[in-house]
């Protein structure tokens, strides 16, 4: 992966920690940052039906609510790194710093720096904020932030040779359990399809799943033809 960015799978999961914030020489009118980074990369196998962006993210969706791979191959990637960049806290500087560190975190963990974007205002925000009362008691001193920053990142792997090819992460129910599924008349308010986020209106169809869930109908039906599992429970339909 030396000459090769990840592919990102939806946004990175990150969080910062400030370790320690100390005086520099008296030499130094910069402050430092000094960034420890742990990150995890994370191959995700994905099916070859997929056929476009919409395809796979609702894919991704699914894997996320479901809060498992179902049977999918992964490996993990972990990157160390420690990095030293100055700290210029005018407002001028600050794209400048985040591109740097941007460009600097895509070196380190292989992914590229637009990817990493957030990652990298995070750290700037977080730092500058260890910074606030600090920078003026320490006269024409300048800081060093040690601060230590954790990320994951869900990666696709799409160049899985033929004889490695993996079962689809979601599998949909069969046409006859959609078919079969229960009609059943709303008779109070506050019932909600928990696929489309809205309430089912009083006096209106939606169907039931023997899980005892309801939904919109079309929403369902919509749903069940990619995934087996009831949204809600994870109740398993006949595949």
């Amino acid at each position: 992966m030396a000459d090769e960015y990840w592919e990102v799978l939806g946004d990175p999961y990150y969080a910062t920690r400030i370790l320690e914030v100390s005086e520099l020489p008296e030499t130094a009118v910069k402050s430092q940052l000094w960034l420890d980074i742990n990150a995890t990369v994370t191959q995700i196998v994905l099916p070859s039906n997929l056929e476009d962006d919409e395809d796979l993210e609702d894919h991704y969706k699914v894997m996320m609510l479901e809060d498992d791979q179902m049977g999918q191959p992964t490996e993990s990637f972990d990157y160390h790194d420690k990095l030293e960049i100055d700290l210029l806290m005018d407002d001028s500087s600050t794209s400048s710093i985040l591109a740097t560190i941007s460009n600097e975190l895509s070196k380190s963990i292989h992914v590229s720096s637009q990817d990493l974007r957030c990652v990298a205002a995070t750290i700037v925000h977080d730092a500058s904020r260890s910074l606030v009362g600090r920078v003026c008691s320490s006269g024409s001193r300048g800081l060093r932030v040690h601060m230590e920053a954790c990320i994951k990142i869900d990666a696709i792997v799409d160049d899985v040779a033929a004889d490695d090819e993996v079962q689809p992460a979601f599998v949909p129910a069969s046409k006859s359990a959609i078919e079969k599924l229960e009609r059943v008349r709303v008779e109070t308010a506050g019932v909600c399809c928990s696929v489309c986020i809205a309430e089912i209106a009083v006096g209106s169809e939606g169907r039931g799943l023997p899980c005892s869930h309801i939904y919109h109908e079309a929403c369902i039906v919509e749903w069940l033809e990619k995934s087996h599992f009831c949204p809600l429970c994870r109740f398993s339909l006949p595949a």
